[in-house]
């Protein structure tokens, strides 16, 4: 049976990964930070062995790796809020970047022959003008953001350690993906939440503020996957990927936010009002991607199945569920 690495175990991709993986008869392990919550993975308890592991504790990390030995490695332990890194730059990419290098260096001197998945960010690619839409991996990266910047680091320094150590690394630039689990910090579970905080009348404010909505831009437009669809993609991109190459995984369409929200909306009875929340804005913020994914469906033959609607469906039913448990 192989064994699969994934760090980042119990955030929102990692948790779908590992669910994916248990099915597809992997010996699942997975990191988690020791300080946060493992409430993604409960479910998984028995079907995956969880370790709890700050990745900036190198001789840890290094022990960890050395018991393992994976055969796969899923890196996704990440800060993951390009709003939240313009909050604190040094820490989101201390952080991101540091991590990876010694998770990265761990592997060389103990598991060399692992097949290694780098995750960059769309946001790489920054603002894009119009006539290089769709982005595909040609496209020039410029991050507008502090957690941009360190996809950025990350991305290249999977790149370096392919090259100079020869790991079986692939890196690839995922599009927004969105679903159940997904932190209420991005934008459309937080819509989602809220949305079913004023079903449930539980949003505790004066009468006349009853039924809002909190929202920040909402003329932006995106391209958006579902997570299981994209952890079906991360498989794939090592067991299909070349070493040392970099692709596009995304919808190759993009939403309007605001569309989004209508949608997720047109879910519920509850009577709602929209508020538009000025600190909700970024200070800088891309204002329309989507990807030419072509380079890698040619390689693994991936598509996404599984269409936005039901996507939007099930995340505002994840969010009823937690409000009734």
């Amino acid at each position: 049976m192989k064994k699969a690495l994934i760090t980042g175990v119990a955030g929102f991709a990692g948790s779908h990964l590992a669910q994916y993986l248990v099915s597809k008869k992997f010996s699942v392990f997975g990191i988690f930070h020791p300080d946060h919550s493992i409430e993604n993975v409960k479910h998984l308890k028995s079907s995956i062995k969880l370790i709890g592991c700050n990745l900036l504790d190198k001789n840890d990390l290094r022990n960890h790796i050395k018991n393992i030995n994976p055969d796969y490695v899923f890196h996704l332990a990440a800060f993951s809020s390009p709003a939240e890194s313009f909050k604190d730059p040094q820490k989101t990419l201390s952080n991101n970047i540091f991590s990876q290098l010694y998770l990265l260096e761990s592997l060389v001197d103990f598991s060399p022959k692992a097949r290694i998945l780098i995750i960059g960010s769309a946001d790489e690619y920054g603002n894009i003008d119009p006539k290089d839409l769709p982005v595909d991996e040609d496209t020039a990266i410029s991050p507008v953001s502090p957690y941009a910047v360190s996809k950025v680091a990350q991305d290249m320094l999977g790149l370096q350690f392919f090259l100079h150590s020869k790991l079986h690394v692939v890196r690839v630039r995922p599009f927004n993906h969105i679903g159940p689990r997904q932190s209420t910090s991005f934008v459309v579970s937080s819509f989602a939440a809220q949305i079913v905080s004023i079903e449930q009348n539980k949003k505790g404010l004066p009468a006349g503020r009853q039924g809002e909505i909190n929202v920040g831009n909402l003329e932006t437009w995106r391209d958006f996957t579902d997570v299981r669809d994209m952890v079906r993609a991360y498989l794939l991109a090592l067991e299909k990927g070349v070493w040392g190459n970099i692709y596009n995984i995304g919808s190759g369409k993009a939403a309007k936010i605001a569309d989004i929200l209508k949608k997720l909306m047109s879910f519920s009875k509850a009577k709602i009002k929209i508020k538009k929340d000025k600190s909700l804005f970024r200070p800088v913020d891309v204002k329309n991607i989507y990807c030419d994914f072509s380079k890698f469906k040619r390689q693994t033959g991936w598509m996404p199945k599984i269409p936005i609607n039901k996507t939007l469906f099930d995340t505002i039913e994840f969010e009823r569920r937690k409000l009734e448990n």
